[in-house]
């Protein structure tokens, strides 16, 4: 049976009203009784950690009681090596006198090498720098086979250990490294 839809009575609706009332915020809930309820159970945790008796001392503890062993009474550590230090004897080698530092003996001469570039302008553009701080310095041109040539930059030679130091810290102060080479005097 076929219904009329069109004749049915709508039902009324209600007309929309507006509630003034405001809710009150919702308040936040307090934090800090569990904040401190975590403080607490971990301290509580800490204190039983420690107060836990060590298994592994108890199993050795087992054992000796087992075997009839007394538990050693404080047992002094023994320091053999102030006695073994006291008698021992060294004997120091002889070595070759710093050449820095020595004199100047079987006709030597000291060179610092203060750079080396594979560009002769990068030399001698250094060599000026080094002239402009009053000191002797020449350019060296080293062949390898395989590296090719190499030009580097000396300063010296020095006869003198006070001379040699001067200009070591010479360079130093206007942050030039250098690097003491040895060579055997031709003249």
């Amino acid at each position: 049976m076929p219904e009329d839809y069109a004749s049915k009575a709508q039902k009324k609706r209600k007309a929309a009203t507006r509630n003034n009332v405001r809710k009150a915020p919702a308040r936040p809930k307090a934090r800090w009784p569990w904040l401190a309820s975590g403080f607490v159970l971990g301290i509580m945790t800490v204190v039983l950690f420690q107060r836990w008796d060590n298994p592994q001392q108890d199993i050795v503890q087992t054992i000796d009681d087992f075997a009839g062993k007394d538990a050693p009474k404080s047992i002094k550590p023994r320091f053999d090596f102030y006695r073994a230090l006291r008698d021992a004897e060294v004997i120091a080698p002889d070595v070759e006198q710093n050449p820095v530092r020595g004199s100047h003996t079987n006709g030597d001469i000291f060179l610092l090498q203060v750079g080396s570039f594979r560009d002769t302008r990068d030399a001698d553009s250094l060599r000026a720098r080094l002239l402009l701080l009053n000191l002797d310095a020449h350019v060296e041109a080293a062949s390898g086979a395989s590296s090719g040539t190499w030009h580097r930059v000396i300063v010296g030679p020095f006869i003198s250990q006070s001379k040699l130091a001067k200009a070591r810290s010479t360079l130093l102060q206007n942050g030039i490294d250098n690097l003491v080479l040895k060579r055997k005097d031709d003249s």
